[in-house]
C-alpha cells in the first residue's frame, strides 16, 4: 500500500467492526468499497489525530499490518491525511 495515497478499497463486517477485505472474498461475504489511505503509523496515533479533525461524516480506522487505514468519505480523507501528513 503506498503511504497517504487516497485509493478506493473494498471493506468487509466483522462483527461491529469494519475490516479490509480478501482480494477474492468468497461469495456469501457482503463488501463495500469506499475511499481509504494507508498510514504508516500506528492505530492507536493515528485514530487520536484523526478524532481531532472537523469532518462532516465518520472516519474508520483500521489496524493492519505496518500502520493504519483510515476510510471516510473522499473530502473528509483529503483533510485527515493533510493532518496526518504533518
Amino acid at each position: 500500500m503506498e503511504p497517504y495515497a487516497l485509493v478506493n478499497r473494498r471493506f468487509a463486517k466483522d462483527g461491529d467492526k469494519w475490516v479490509m477485505a480478501p482480494e477474492n472474498p468468497p461469495e456469501d461475504l457482503r463488501t463495500w468499497s469506499g475511499w481509504s489511505a494507508f498510514i504508516p503509523q500506528p492505530w492507536e496515533a493515528v485514530k487520536k489525530k484523526g478524532d481531532t479533525v472537523k469532518i462532516g461524516f465518520r472516519a474508520d480506522y483500521i489496524a493492519v499490518e505496518g500502520g493504519t487505514v483510515v476510510a471516510a468519505g473522499y473530502n473528509d480523507l483529503e483533510t485527515i491525511v493533510k493532518v496526518l501528513r504533518g
